[in-house]
């Protein structure tokens, strides 16, 4: 018996069916992850960056003294387990 879709018989037409059904399921779950990293990274879009007034300035390439980093550095780690992770 012919198959109404694909116009395969019998044991070629299971074959071709289980092979869309595989990859739809890689095609969704490529899909979903895709989609999951996108949620995750849409809380970094668009913002502005944190600086003092005096690193927006032309001449301000040394004003950088590496507070700014320990405090961001601070901010990053603050959820961590300070002994699975000992980050200074």
């Amino acid at each position: 018996m012919m198959d109404r879709y694909n116009g395969l018989k019998g044991k070629e037409n299971v074959n071709a069916q289980a092979r869309q059904r595989r990859l739809e399921a890689e095609h969704n779950a490529k899909d979903n992850f895709v989609k999951k990293v996108q949620n995750a990274q849409d809380k970094f879009a668009g913002k502005a960056p944190e600086l003092k007034k005096e690193a927006e300035k032309f001449n301000a390439y040394m004003c950088n003294n590496g507070e700014h980093a320990q405090e961001y550095a601070r901010s990053l780690t603050a959820g961590l387990d300070k002994v699975a992770f000992p980050v200074k």
